[in-house]
């Protein structure tokens, strides 16, 4: 294969030995240029880095036998003494057994309902989530030792309540973490302990250069670990513009990190009619440089409602996603879902639960309430509409009908058309994309209002497309950022 101009770049960069970011917009041939930097380099050895083992196996299949390509956590479990990964096979600490074994008593507080502050009562199940949940935290940041302030407490709490439970559980928090490294102690532990231990130890990278795959998403910890590399090139590589998991702790390392940049601008996903509408997405970001399409490939963007012609459906969320699910298998559709299967199935669990009355400790959106009613007063304040669709989706079609509808979905291969979100189709692609009507957006006649996570995932969605973008839900907004990009290039 031959470089191109920026991979050329990016590959005579490599060469000097020096840390450096590549920028690499959607579809512009990471992988490939990965490839050819490894190639370029024969006399030294890799590590390429991914997030998750399956990516990693298939990376393993690209590159030459001097590149051995892991995630962190295998990383990590090489190293760390036996006797603490053997604790992943030993039973974990449920909330309440934690609760019991810690002596954590009920806590009153005062929660938010509506515009009031309300008592509420915290049982010793939730405190035991709280501090499962703060070792975790804790496991992901690049501090040294637990503190308060990693023990994750809900928004609608006061304020004052809040940093007090944080105090009051703090050496509940240090114990269960000393137990968690503690080879002796009779509880099993998740990955991220083994991991967080690993970090702790600073570990050096035996390799000579690290190519870090999908660098936006990087937690503190995995970027801490990279940074103390002192004797190993490490090449970060990624689009701060994808990054999506912000919610779950990701830091953009693409944005954060003051290195040397190389760009990769040419997607070869799709043509320039696409790349024009990812390109007002990017400006809204205060992007200045442009993402360019593919010449040889003839996209185009349609603005019309649904039709037959699609590969995919791309929702914002999962309640739209079972929406479009419903109503496919009642049309006789073949449908396959591309959302998460499992959170959407514990959550209709959870619902049953305490529509029967009993409690839930296992999804965290629902754990805080004590019946279904309660969920419903939640769901009218600003903090609870996250799950208000996916509450309304249970009340309008109930449980059963639910559980149901995701036991016929269709393998991928054999579906007339996938419905995903926008998160899970993050590394995918198909020809023919279209755009579903739950992004969130004001418009009104002279302006539009947008939040940056948003206009990132709608960036991720719209270049999944090859072929055929429809973008008829979003083309109102799209006029408004096209109208604002051509101002600014006009003055």
């Amino acid at each position: 294969m031959h470089a191109t101009k920026e991979q050329a770049i990016a590959i005579d960069t490599a060469r000097l030995g020096h840390s450096f970011k590549i920028v690499a917009y959607a579809g512009t041939g990471k992988t490939t240029t990965l490839q050819m930097i490894s190639q370029a380099m024969p006399e030294r050895r890799g590590l390429y880095l991914a997030f998750n083992k399956a990516i990693a196996s298939h990376a393993q299949q690209k590159f030459n036998q001097r590149v051995d390509c892991r995630t962190f956590h295998s990383l990590a479990y090489r190293s760390v003494p036996r006797n603490i990964t053997d604790k992943l096979r030993l039973p974990r600490l449920s909330p309440s057994y934690l609760a019991n074994e810690h002596q954590l008593h009920p806590i009153t507080l005062r929660r938010m309902m509506g515009n009031r502050y309300e008592n509420y009562v915290l049982m010793p199940s939730r405190l035991g989530s709280l501090v499962a949940n703060g070792v975790s935290q804790f496991c992901a940041t690049n501090s040294q030792y637990p503190a308060p302030r990693h023990i994750p407490v809900p928004e609608w709490l006061h304020p004052d309540d809040a940093e007090e439970l944080q105090k009051a559980l703090y050496p509940t928090l240090e114990k269960r973490w000393l137990d968690s490294i503690n080879p002796n102690h009779q509880a099993g532990i998740g990955h991220d302990v083994y991991l967080k231990l690993w970090a702790l130890s600073d570990p050096q990278i035996h390799s000579d250069y690290v190519l870090f795959d999908e660098a936006q998403d990087a937690d503190p910890l995995m970027l801490g670990i990279l940074l103390k590399q002192k004797n190993t090139q490490v090449i970060y590589v990624g689009d701060a513009h994808q990054q999506i998991y912000a919610w779950r702790g990701a830091v953009n390392a693409m944005q954060q990190l003051p290195l040397t940049e190389s760009r990769l601008t040419t997607s070869f996903r799709f043509g320039e009619d696409i790349a024009e509408i990812a390109n007002y997405l990017l400006y809204a970001l205060k992007e200045t440089v442009p993402l360019h399409g593919f010449e040889a490939i003839q996209s185009k963007v349609v603005n019309k409602p649904h039709t037959k012609m699609r590969d995919a459906i791309l929702c914002r969320t999962n309640a739209r996603a079972m929406e479009l699910l419903l109503s496919g298998l009642i049309n006789g559709d073949k449908v396959s879902l591309q959302a998460d299967h499992a959170r959407l199935n514990r959550f209709i669990d959870a619902a049953t639960s305490l529509k029967q009355g009993k409690k839930v400790t296992d999804v965290p959106e629902l754990a805080w309430f004590n019946s279904w009613h309660d969920v419903h007063e939640y769901c009218e304040t600003s903090d609870g509409s996250d799950i208000k669709p996916l509450v309304k989706l249970v009340d309008d079609h109930g449980t059963t009908p639910l559980k149901n509808a995701l036991q016929k979905i269709t393998p991928i291969e054999q579906a007339d058309y996938v419905i995903s979100t926008a998160h899970k189709a993050k590394g995918l692609e198909w020809n023919r994309v279209h755009l579903e009507d739950d992004y969130q957006f004001k418009l009104n006649q002279l302006d539009h209002k947008i939040a940056p996570e948003e206009l990132r995932l709608l960036y991720v969605a719209c270049t999944r497309a090859k072929l055929s973008l429809n973008i008829h839900y979003i083309y109102d907004l799209i006029q408004q950022l096209k109208r604002t990009y051509l101002l600014k290039k006009t003055a």
